[in-house]
């Protein structure tokens, strides 16, 4: 039997953490002998930190029905759903019609948000919320503590735990990598979008707290610019080199070249942010939060914690690295094993077609 599968969901551009394993998973599963169809449901031109209004992006969606035939043609549909009232209900018509037909109905969440918004709804909205998420045949998270989103929708033995990954073209050979990386210095970066709720403002802050010390430490920042968050004047006046959004080649240099990967993030769609794995992949402490399920993949081993939305605290865990190289080289050399054997792309891909081959029979 032909083993069929429909992704229903955001594919790059913008890349996205979710954008970006819909892609390694439709390649992946290719690789794989599954016969993988898309429907593409990102129509945004940049990435946005507005949740759950109506924006001309969102309106465009209703594009993506037009391949809503495609349905007829797989045995699988899966989805990567919003964690927002809207953004399951924009999913609703490819649901109903998976439905109807019949179709095993697999729905990925990238995120910790869906059970929070769920107790927030009331009434109408409550129920129906209940009803399309409790449609799904089976529900895949990032991780443990990630659970819990679907528990009351779904029974507890169709619920399945999935890591995210690193990509293949950030591969060094350790060997090779251990000799590039420098460990003397404290270099640290930002890789994310730059939506304040990922950090950035207080990573900035943090930094001028320490620069007013005479504690001056290199920043590099990448990401997708955010147009609600204007940060070109912070850049100027605080000296930070800003690299645009990087790919390939320049994000693994750009990984390769740094040893502490900030990220403290307190945003509330935050699942386990990929970008995470790389900076880990290419031998980086990670200093971030305990926020959503980064705690699942970030331990006291690996990381360094940091309050959430507390500029004076991440200051001081930024200056006790700065005079602390050692601590940055024990823990960032550790990640490079930790990842090896956890996050590879190839685990990702071997893990999801054991759980989607469950489903599919």
């Amino acid at each position: 039997m032909k083993k069929k599968i429909l992704i229903i969901g955001p594919f790059p551009f913008p890349v996205s953490g979710v954008s970006l394993a819909n892609e390694v998973i439709a390649k992946g599963l290719r690789e794989k002998d599954w016969e993988v169809m898309k429907i593409n449901t990102e129509f945004a031109a940049n990435i946005s930190n507005s949740h759950g209004s109506i924006s001309l992006g969102k309106i465009k969606f209703l594009k993506s029905y037009l391949s809503i035939y495609k349905i007829l043609l797989t045995k699988i549909v899966y989805i990567t759903i919003g964690q927002s009232f809207f953004g399951v209900m924009k999913y609703l018509p490819f649901i109903i019609v998976s439905k109807i037909l019949n179709k095993k109905l697999v729905v990925h969440l990238h995120g910790n948000y869906l059970l929070d918004e769920y107790n927030r709804l009331k009434g109408i909205k409550k129920s129906l919320f209940h009803k399309v998420i409790s449609w799904f045949d089976y529900g895949i998270v990032l991780s443990e503590s990630l659970r819990k989103n679907f528990e009351p929708f779904l029974k507890t033995e169709n619920i399945f735990e999935l890591n995210n990954f690193f990509e293949n073209s950030l591969v060094i050979p350790e060997k090779e990598l251990i000799n590039k990386k420098d460990y003397s210095t404290l270099k640290v970066v930002f890789l994310s979008n730059l939506i304040e709720e990922k950090g950035i403002n207080i990573l900035i802050e943090a930094i001028e707290i320490n620069k007013k010390k005479g504690i001056n430490i290199d920043l590099k920042v990448a990401g997708n610019l955010v147009t609600e968050n204007d940060l070109s004047e912070l850049f100027i006046k605080n000296e930070i080199d800003y690299k645009g959004v990087l790919y390939g080649e320049e994000k693994k240099n750009f990984l390769r070249d740094s040893n502490v990967f900030c990220l403290p993030t307190f945003y509330k769609m935050e699942g386990q942010p990929i970008s995470i794995l790389e900076a880990m992949a290419l031998g980086n402490l990670i200093l971030t939060t305990n926020h959503a399920g980064i705690a699942d993949i970030c331990k006291s081993e690996n990381a360094v914690f940091c309050k959430k939305n507390d500029a004076l605290d991440l200051a001081n865990k930024l200056e006790e690295l700065y005079f602390n190289p050692n601590i940055i080289a024990k823990k960032g050399i550790y990640n490079i094993e930790y990842s090896k054997k956890h996050f590879t792309e190839e685990q990702f891909i071997i893990n999801a077609n054991t759980l989607l081959e469950k489903c599919i029979y």
